[in-house]
């Protein structure tokens, strides 16, 4: 099934309300680009008209946790203008993307006229939350041999590219992985290289891409033969491409070694 996002659940005349108070800029961001950073004054949220972005905390030491990644149809940005705080997340075009503003007058005064899409709005915020205390549980009750594939799994039902090996993660590396999990970047890197052992990895040499051999197979050493989807709008499968939002694991001390992030939620 589909995932439905923000946009899906509007009707004709909320998305005809939205077209005309949002504005379009002319040209898309490009990979790499920052929509909004961490600390910034939350002025204004969007739409994404199409393209992906990922959702990062910064922390201490610069270390990040990966939080979510968004897509087209999904609204970024309401948090910081709903409490009137500032940004606590950096959100990052992956792809090439384009979205339409909203400046806070103008996004409060659609809400004011259109209850129906204020109602859509919370209902976002919601499912969001309570999908972030789903995602992070799964992969902090891991053990700690787990936690990456969960994660990778993750990753590559939200941001996969189907390529001729796998379903390619881009723009990640092994000391990225490992401050998304708390572990550091030695550890990451004998998960990863344990998960090339089992077929389930690509090992030819990159730096900033890991490709998924197995998406099946991952997800059955990741959460056992049988099991069930483990998240909502999974993809399933070898295809990355309808999973619906991504975040990072709950901040919990298991029982094993290896530390996970501090406690932090998606803007």
């Amino acid at each position: 099934m589909r995932y439905k996002t923000f946009w899906d659940t509007l009707d004709g005349d909320e998305r005809r309300a939205m077209e005309r108070t949002g504005r379009v800029p002319r040209d898309p961001f490009e990979p790499g680009d920052t929509i909004f950073r961490q600390g910034g004054i939350a002025d204004r949220a969007a739409v994404i008209i199409s393209g992906r972005c990922r959702v990062l905390w910064h922390g201490e030491n610069d270390r990040t946790t990966y939080l979510a990644t968004r897509r087209g149809g999904e609204l970024i940005g309401e948090m910081g203008l709903l409490d009137r705080g500032s940004r606590n997340a950096t959100v990052t075009a992956l792809t090439q993307t384009y979205i339409r503003w909203y400046g806070r007058e103008a996004f409060e005064g659609l809400l004011a006229e259109h209850p129906g899409i204020l109602r859509k709005v919370f209902m976002t915020v919601c499912t969001r939350l309570k999908e972030s205390d789903h995602h992070r549980i799964v992969v902090a009750s891991a053990p700690a041999r787990l936690r990456l594939s969960r994660l990778l799994l993750r990753l590559a039902e939200a941001e996969g590219v189907p390529t001729s090996l796998g379903t390619e993660i881009r723009e990640v590396t092994q000391e990225d992985l490992g401050d998304w999990l708390g572990t550091g970047r030695e550890a990451a890197g004998r998960r990863v290289r344990e998960l090339q052992k089992l077929g389930l990895l690509d090992d030819s040499p990159t730096r900033s891409r890991i490709v998924v051999t197995d998406v099946d197979g991952l997800r059955r050493h990741a959460f056992g033969a049988g099991a069930a989807d483990s998240t909502p709008g999974s993809a399933g499968g070898r295809s990355a491409g309808s999973a619906g939002p991504s975040t990072d694991p709950l901040p919990h001390r298991s029982d094993d070694s290896e530390p996970v992030a501090d406690p932090t939620e998606p803007p």
